[in-house]
């Protein structure tokens, strides 16, 4: 027996064969199959499942017309669908949807589709059409569709109707896309452990744009960098936030640390404009590459008496950072290839011990290999090929947990 939104029934018997040959598929040891034999398979498997999905989209049709969603106890089809075979909200509406369109307006797509020469989600889009492109001409549209789909993605099919419209429309489309531009948006807010969430719309454009930025900051620093791919794209907004606000020292932002005289070492530093306590090791980094305000103050019985305010002069000036550029050409961690223009300027002695900002005692360092130094995973040595530099190395202390 099987259940769908409140319905029970045994069903037709139809699929028993199909339920038999799926068992078997799923007890099977596909570790046995010779390799070649197991692609074809799978390239065979794919072509079924489209033309299931074809044979599902004529069952929801048939329910639909006969009202089966009255049964289920459901106003609509898509209703009963998004309940009943728990889906995402509107998910069973497009399942519904494209099942009624198929029949009554793409006859060839839904051809292709029970021979599965096209998959289901190249359907849905080739269905888009009918809300897009003028009722006259659908039908000269089909075929194109369906030639796309063929040699492509459904995002390809999607990325062809909307020309298709573009061309027959201009006016319609282009006041859909301000309507959808309209939607865009990007949230950015404090959670209340100190951290920050992100989610967002974004247009296409510059969705692209971000993705592209993204890729470039977020690529591998080294083999040994054993980063997520979220994690390191989570660092990568922190490397494009630092080339952005470089203010008139490249690389260096904007930000306020509040610390007492007795804790010059980090211990109880906090955000000046959040209040959120600092991190030992990101007290460090952030004073070694921050534009810091360093508020050193002394507790009173009242609050927190400033005692001294700015120390912008501890950082690397526009003249010294590009004599590290050429001098280190980019990060120089042994075997980092990230260039100059992705590096801070780091005191080899920090400057809180006595170290001096000049260009004996700095280096650069790619974001990833600055944080390794301040959480003591690298370490410097003399370069043993240029007498007088310095290259960074893994401690032997050093794991492989990411940073």
């Amino acid at each position: 027996m099987f259940e769908m939104g409140g319905v029970v029934g045994g069903g037709s018997g139809a699929l028993a064969p199909l339920t038999a040959a799926v068992d078997g598929l799923v007890a099977s040891n596909h570790r046995d199959v010779p390799l070649a034999d197991l692609v074809a398979d799978i390239a065979v498997l794919h072509t079924q499942e489209q033309r299931l999905a074809a044979a599902k989209m004529a069952m929801i049709r048939a329910c639909d017309a006969d009202g089966g969603h009255h049964l289920a106890g459901h106003a609509t089809t898509g209703a009963m669908l998004t309940d009943g075979l728990r889906l995402a909200p509107g998910q069973g509406q497009s399942m519904a949807k494209t099942a009624r369109l198929l029949e009554s307006d793409f006859p060839a797509t839904a051809e292709a589709l029970e021979n599965g020469r096209i998959s289901y989600p190249h359907a849905v889009a080739i269905t888009r059409a009918k809300a897009k492109l003028p009722a006259d001409r659908l039908a000269e549209a089909e075929p194109i569709l369906l030639e796309v789909a063929a040699a492509g993605s459904a995002a390809m099919v999607r990325a062809a109707v909307d020309r298709m419209a573009e061309l027959l429309e201009p006016e319609h489309h282009d006041q859909e896309d301000q309507d959808l531009r309209a939607r865009r948006y990007l949230n950015v807010s404090q959670t209340l452990d100190g951290w920050w969430a992100v989610d967002g719309h974004l247009p296409p454009e510059v969705g692209q744009r971000l993705t592209a930025a993204l890729e470039e900051f977020a690529a591998p620093a080294d083999p040994a960098d054993t980063r997520t791919a979220p994690q390191r794209r989570a660092d990568a907004i922190a490397e494009i936030a630092d080339a952005s606000l470089d203010g008139t020292t490249a690389g260096v932002t904007a930000v306020t640390i509040t610390t007492d005289a007795e804790h010059l070492d980090g211990v109880g530093a906090t955000f000046d404009d959040t209040g959120m306590p600092v991190g030992l090791s990101t007290y460090d980094l952030a004073i070694c590459q921050t534009r810091l305000t360093l508020v050193v103050s002394k507790r009173t019985g009242i609050g927190w008496s400033p005692l001294a305010v700015g120390r912008l002069n501890r950082y690397a000036t526009p003249a010294q950072r590009a004599a590290l550029h050429r001098r280190d050409h980019g990060c120089i961690y042994r075997g980092c290839t990230r260039p100059a223009r992705r590096c801070h300027a780091h005191h080899i002695t920090d400057w809180r011990d006595g170290g001096n900002t000049d260009l004996s005692n700095m280096v650069l360092l790619c974001a990833y290999h600055h944080r390794m130094i301040h959480l003591g995973r690298a370490m410097f040595i003399d370069d043993p090929d240029t007498p007088g530099r310095h290259i960074a190395i893994p401690t032997r202390r050093h794991t492989t947990t990411a940073a």
